[in-house]
């Protein structure tokens, strides 16, 4: 409670005012801030109140999460073992997009990805392949949140041009990021769709490009799509 109130305020929070909002004493709630800044979940300013910095899941978001993360992981490592490229897991949170798995390429020279790194919603093919399947209103929050500009030549920049690449994405049911976020890197991404059409998170498999073949670039969409559509069905199974 104390860390997703910290996190939803824009300004600090003075020790009183925690300790009412959890129903504890102030020597109890004090014990507990001492905890989390130790462990640098929160951090304390000069005026004695405390904030936090970070992104941090609901309880909603950290349930999914959970869930994704049991029933997405060995579905990953299936994929990773198909060519023994970089694959990696994303999800969404309030307005942002995080890699939250990655399983790193068997390969000496390969594409690598980060946990917790942010991810663009219009050149990633994780990025694309969630922000293509929210409302009007959802993208637009995700693009201006992170800020749209170019990271390599091919990067689209254009608002039209970026809704139109998103239309695709909604049409063929995956997306491809072809040196959009780094030179010389191709990968392909797919929504991990629930039930009605919600789509919170999306499974990609990286690679140099110089790995990129015909063969693969046929092959590479069905297959995302297909353990997209295998982790999708564990994690309604997850969350019941």
């Amino acid at each position: 409670m104390i860390v997703e109130a910290l996190a939803s305020r824009e300004e600090a929070m003075p020790l009183k005012d925690i300790a009412s909002l959890v129903g504890l004493g102030k020597a109890s709630t004090l014990r507990l801030l001492r905890t989390l800044q130790g462990l640098g979940y929160i951090h304390r300013d000069e005026h004695e109140s405390y904030y936090c910095e970070r992104v941090w899941p609901t309880m909603k978001q950290q349930m999914r999460l959970t869930a994704l993360r049991q029933s997405a992981m060995p579905i990953l490592g299936k994929l990773n073992a198909e060519l023994g490229e970089t694959v990696a897991l994303a999800f969404l949170f309030d307005d942002v997009i995080r890699v939250v798995e990655v399983i790193e390429s068997t390969h000496h020279i390969r594409m690598s990805n980060y946990r917790g790194g942010i991810l663009q919603p219009y050149a990633s093919s994780l990025g694309k392949s969630i922000t293509a399947f929210q409302s009007p209103e959802m993208a637009q929050r995700l693009l201006y949140t992170y800020g749209i500009f170019a990271l390599t030549p091919n990067t689209l920049t254009d608002f039209r041009a970026i809704q139109d690449d998103l239309a695709l994405v909604r049409e063929r049911g995956y997306a491809w990021d072809r040196e959009e976020t780094v030179l010389g890197g191709i990968c392909c991404g797919a929504p991990v769709q629930m039930p009605g059409g919600e789509v919170f998170a999306a499974i990609s498999m990286s690679m140099p490009k110089a790995r990129f073949t015909k063969q693969i670039e046929e092959v590479l969409p069905q297959m995302m799509k297909d353990y997209a559509a295998e982790a999708a069905k564990g994690l309604k199974k997850a969350l019941g």
